[in-house]
């Protein structure tokens, strides 16, 4: 390995003296480039690289401090180690030599010639680990600048996709609200009612679901809104959609006058019960039975209310349990042909945790699979013995 040392000194015999010493080096090949002055130096640096300089402090006209001065005026692209040598042992001169950029500093008359070399050497090594931190920081920046601005092209082509996602839903409700206006009523049936008022709702909710999207990828979480409501009369609702719009037999089993309110978020809630239950109609088979449980356990100190969602479909492998709440993971037995984007149940967790409850899985593949909400009702229990209300789902 070789290296180029610009040694800056105005003495001959100080310039033969470490010639020979660097000359003797058994471990590195020196190339020595003499000059006597620092405008010399700065001539012969500014058309030159060199990976380190030996620089007297004591020069005419300019000592070396001053030197080091103007060599960071010229901004060189590739700037050397440096080692000053001085006179004296003059602590002042070594803290303004290191301030103006040397790495190390000799006195003339007390280092011997190994004590050179190693100087130049730790000295080199220094200067390189401080480029390559430096191009490390500066690619860590570009980075930085490249992803704030695939993000701000990301948030911009996400916004213009639900603006335009947002127009036909808005084209669909109009219209069935205007159906509902002009359908003369001895030809509303019920069940035409029932039609339009699901389109309504569907149309609404899935711009919530956009918004919500939205906010998502743009790591902005809306806080929960929490007010009364009736767990019970939201899942009752969204038993009596999916059966008129899936070919799936619904269950719900809820025990007698047992009361379902709490204080939660009922949009949220919402977007938990949609994914669980429409995963279990999505992956399980027409005609197949989806089991909803309702039931109430009773803490030490609090409520909680447990909805467990069972189905009779592909169920999840065992090797992907342990993933099933991560974003962008589907299970390996999922048909190409079903839709999803494998963000849903990462999103229900997360909902169900910013009420301070659980979400978990019991599955097994071939056979169904039963999710469990567990969800705090915010309403103190009356010190004594707990009873414990168990929950049977079947599989």
């Amino acid at each position: 390995m070789s290296l180029r040392v610009l040694l800056v000194d105005d003495g001959m015999a100080d310039r033969l003296a470490v010639s020979r010493a660097l000359a003797r080096d058994p471990d590195m090949k020196w190339e020595v480039v003499p000059v006597s002055s620092a405008e010399d130096a700065l001539a012969y640096l500014s058309a030159n690289a060199v990976d380190a300089m030996l620089l007297d402090y004591h020069l005419p006209g300019m000592n070396g401090v001053s030197m080091l001065q103007k060599l960071a005026e010229l901004a060189l692209p590739r700037v050397p180690a440096v080692v000053v040598l001085t006179g004296s042992g003059n602590e002042r001169v070594a803290v303004d030599a290191m301030k103006a950029g040397a790495q190390d500093y000799l006195v003339k008359e007390a280092f011997s010639p190994e004590r050179l070399r190693r100087s130049l050497r730790a000295a080199v090594d220094t200067m390189r680990m401080t480029r390559e931190l430096e191009e490390r920081r500066l690619r860590a920046e570009r980075a930085e600048a490249a992803a704030r601005e695939a993000l701000a092209v990301r948030d911009e082509l996400f916004s213009l996709a639900t603006h335009d996602l947002k127009g036909p839903l808005q084209i669909m409700t109009l219209n069935a609200q205007v159906l509902r206006r002009q359908i003369p009523a001895a030809a509303m049936t019920p069940a035409l009612e029932t039609r339009l008022g699901h389109i309504v709702r569907a149309a609404h909710r899935m711009g919530e679901l956009i918004d919500h999207f939205l906010e998502v990828t743009r790591g902005q979480e809306r806080p929960l809104k929490r007010e009364p409501m009736d767990l019970l009369a939201m899942v009752r609702g969204k038993v009596r959609e999916l059966e008129a719009n899936a070919s799936r037999h619904f269950v719900l089993e809820v025990p007698d006058g047992r009361d379902f309110t709490g204080e939660w978020d009922a949009h949220a809630l919402e977007r938990v019960l949609e994914n669980l239950m429409g995963n279990a109609v999505k992956y399980s088979a027409a005609g197949s039975t989806v089991t909803v449980h309702l039931t109430v356990e009773e803490g030490e100190t609090q409520q909680f209310v447990l909805l467990a969602v069972t189905d009779q479909g592909i169920g999840i492998p065992a090797a992907d349990l342990p993933f099933v709440f991560e974003r962008f993971h589907r299970g390996r037995n999922v048909s190409q042909d079903v839709s999803g984007s494998g963000v849903g149940l990462a999103s229900a967790r997360r909902m169900v945790e910013l009420h301070g409850g659980t979400l978990a899985v019991r599955s097994v593949e071939g056979q169904g699979s039963t999710f469990t909400v567990r969800l705090p009702r915010g309403i103190t229990v009356s010190a004594g013995p707990a009873r414990s209300t168990s929950e049977h789902t079947a599989q």
